[in-house]
């Protein structure tokens, strides 16, 4: 088998095929544009004993547009996955994840994270590729740093509602005493008014 052909088999085992295992297992549904290409790309390898070079060229074009693709449909998926724990989990409750070391290394993934998304949107997709890798794996890190911490997160959350459900409780205690107690007073004379007329009737 060609040298160029081998290559373009190991990236397609090695690089595409577990990306798109983990588009399948986090979306539960295969992006259609990735099988086109990766359609185009075995068409042209069968085509390769007709025009070699040009063939086997736009083979691993194809590829690397599918792998490219890949890694913006994980992004997307991570970066939905960082916005609901923002959401979740608000600046105050991050400061105090990891004793305080979670906010920096946290902070400091999402910007380099973000970086490489804005130089990689600036590029054709196929040309965005080592861009759109490294912000995979920047957010990966963002979503194993964020796992390791999240059981922390809720037990603070749980702990802090506890809290707030005690003092709403007593609050609503307080209030029906003070209610009962001017209800009491209100009509404690009138009762006892009726009560005693009631016993010389």
């Amino acid at each position: 088998m060609h040298k160029q052909i081998v290559e373009i088999y190991n990236r397609y085992n090695d690089t595409l095929r577990p990306l798109v295992s983990e588009i399948e297992g986090r979306n539960e549904y295969f992006e259609e544009p990735l099988l086109i290409n990766v359609a185009s790309m075995f068409d042209f390898i069968s085509l390769s004993n007709m025009d070699e070079d040009d063939c086997l060229r736009k083979a691993s074009n194809h590829l690397n547009l599918c792998i490219s693709q890949s890694y913006q449909y994980l992004i997307k998926n991570l970066d939905e996955k960082m916005n609901a724990f923002e959401k979740r989990c608000n600046v105050s409750d991050r400061n105090i994840l990891d004793g305080g070391n979670f906010i920096g290394k946290y902070a400091s993934l999402k910007e380099d994270a973000k970086e490489c998304v804005r130089r990689g949107r600036k590029k054709k997709d196929i040309d965005a590729l080592d861009d759109y890798a490294t912000a995979y794996h920047l957010y990966s890190k963002i979503e194993k740093l964020i796992d390791r911490e999240l059981p922390a997160q809720i037990m603070h959350n749980t702990r802090r509602n506890s809290r707030i459900s005690t003092m709403i409780g007593w609050g609503l205690s307080i209030l029906i005493s003070v209610v009962i107690g001017k209800l009491v007073n209100a009509y404690w004379l009138d009762f006892i008014e009726w009560l005693m007329t009631w016993k010389n009737a």
